[in-house]
Order: structure tokens, then C-alpha cells, then sequence
């Protein structure tokens, strides 16, 4: 339901343009996250058009003239302390769908840029994952957190078309002032019909916010998945509306993968005796459809 952004990281000082400076193994794409690490240079040489998602930099940015680097409405340039965004001319730019931040750079951290503006300090939030499932004409949409400690709110957003109509949904509070990480879901009983949009509005202590990426949810998934028993000892049956290979990973609520497999019908028996008691989550993945379901193991 939608395309997972990359990861490429900075392997060392070098240009932006070269694919081998990258530990993703090409130069950042549309969608892809970018971390420039501690003590790494890298410059940018040419107009990337590619809208990246989130920019930080513990290291150093540098822009030559009339270079440029393209985000989308949902990303985040999080500059650390210790790090900067330098050089370039007034052609030199970090450009937004609805903003534009141009050079010459001189700009060190903690600041961020965002297509709904700039600032002293960061947008203090790592969005680990956010993704969505269906469940009987219900869209329910799960996200997990960490560093989460200056944030007031989440504001569900939904869309007919992704542009122009966002509506709120539900406003949920912060959880995780105290701890470390934590995981959210939320489910839409409006059973509206048409494609949806969703995105979460994240918003500060002090007011300042930002948005998660776009989830599109399309009228023509209509299908769901059901696993049984749900309180799982050994062993669970999955079964899917389609008949197509599916790849099926299991997460636990930390976000990290522990289980994989692979098959090719709508209904099979899956192990789950090596898992440790707790709540884990199944994501199923059909061509270009995902469901999720959620299960205790004992």
C-alpha cells in the first residue's frame, strides 16, 4: 500500500552525485532517508530532482552555486549539534513543495528546515515505522516512536485525494515521555468509500509540527486477513483473500523482524514456537498489497 522509503548513509567525505559515497549503493532517491554522519563532508554538485525523505546531518552539508537538493511535503532536514549546512550562492537550495530555503549556507545545528518552516532546535521525533492495514472496511493505521519526549501530539489526518481536503480524524496524546520507544494504532470506522489518504500531523510542546509520510489506501483492496488462534502457543493458521505468493514477516513491537516465510496459497500453517511470549505483528505482502494482523504468543 506503499512504497517503504530506503536508507543510505554517508560512507564517507565525497560528493552527494557519486552512487559509491552511499551505503544504500546509489545516489539518494525519491523516498529514501539520508544520514551524513560525524566528521563526513559531502557536497552537492547538481539539481538532485529526486524528493528525498528525512535529511540529518551530524556532519557537514556543503552546496556549490546553483546546486540543489529536492525533499517532499513530509520531510525533515534535522541538522545535530555539531553539524552544518554550508557554501552555495543564492541559487543554492533546499527546496520544499511549498518552501524554498536558499544560500549561501552558514547554517549550524540544532536547526531543522521542513516544508512548513524553519528553526532553532529539531523536530524532537524519530518515526521508527508507519504503515496501515484493512480489516472488514476498516482502515486501521500503526506507527511506532522514539525520542519522543518534547512532543504534545499526534492529529490523524485522512484525504480524498491526498492534496487539497485533509481532515482530522482524532487527536492522540504523547505516550512516551518516559520511555524509550513506544507503539500507536488507530482505527478508521468511517468505512468511506473511494481511495484514502492518510498522514499523521506530529506536533511539538512548542507548537511546531511536522507530517509523516502519505499512506494511500486504495478502493479496490478489499480484502482481509485472518489468523487463528490468535493466542498462539506453537503453531497458527493464516489465511488471505488471494491465492498469490506471499512473503510474511513477523515483528515484535520494538519493530525489529524475527520470523520470515514464504508461500504460495491463501491459507497455511505457520510455526511460531521459537518466538518469546509477547505481542507480535504478521505483515503479509501480495504483489502490492499488504495486511497486518496482530497475535499473543504464550
Amino acid at each position: 500500500m506503499y512504497a517503504k522509503a530506503g536508507s543510505c548513509a554517508a560512507n564517507g567525505t565525497g560528493n552527494w552525485e557519486t552512487p559509491g559515497n552511499w551505503s544504500c549503493g546509489h545516489v539518494p532517491g525519491a523516498g529514501d532517508n539520508v544520514t551524513i554522519g560525524s566528521g563526513i563532508t559531502v557536497t552537492v554538485n547538481a539539481n538532485n530532482l529526486a524528493n528525498i525523505g528525512n535529511l540529518d546531518i551530524f556532519g557537514t552539508l556543503q552546496f556549490t552555486n546553483g546546486s540543489k537538493i529536492n525533499l517532499s511535503a513530509t520531510s525533515v532536514v534535522n541538522i545535530y549539534l555539531g553539524g552544518s549546512i554550508t557554501g552555495g550562492n543564492g541559487g543554492a537550495k533546499l527546496v520544499f513543495p511549498s518552501a524554498s530555503y536558499s544560500g549561501p549556507f552558514s547554517t549550524t545545528g540544532p536547526y531543522y528546515f521542513s516544508n512548513s518552516g524553519s528553526g532553532a532546535g529539531l523536530l524532537p521525533l524519530t518515526l521508527v515505522s508507519f504503515y496501515s492495514s484493512q480489516q472488514n472496511q476498516d482502515v486501521i493505521l500503526y506507527w511506532r516512536t522514539e525520542n519522543e519526549e518534547n512532543i504534545n501530539s499526534f492529529e490523524i489526518e485522512s484525504s480524498g485525494n491526498g492534496n487539497s481536503d485533509w481532515q482530522s480524524l482524532e487527536t492522540i496524546p504523547s505516550m512516551a515521555a518516559d520511555v524509550n520507544s513506544y507503539s500507536y494504532s488507530f482505527t478508521d470506522h468511517t468505512k468511506k468509500n473511494g481511495d484514502r489518504y492518510y498522514r499523521l500531523k506530529i506536533v511539538g510542546r512548542d507548537g511546531k509540527y511536522t507530517f509523516s509520510k502519505v499512506l494511500f489506501i486504495t478502493s479496490a483492496q478489499t480484502g482481509t486477513i485472518s489468523i487463528s488462534p490468535t493466542l498462539v502457543n506453537g503453531s497458527m493458521n493464516v489465511t488471505l483473500p488471494e491465492s498469490d505468493p506471499v512473503r510474511v514477516s513477523i515483528y515484535n513491537t520494538y519493530g525489529q523482524l524475527v520470523k520470515t516465510f514464504i508461500n504460495g496459497s491463501e491459507v497455511f500453517n505457520m510455526d511460531v514456537s521459537g518466538l518469546t511470549r509477547g505481542v507480535y505483528f504478521l505483515k503479509a505482502f501480495q504483489g502490492k498489497k499488504l495486511y497486518v494482523a496482530k497475535f499473543l504468543k504464550q
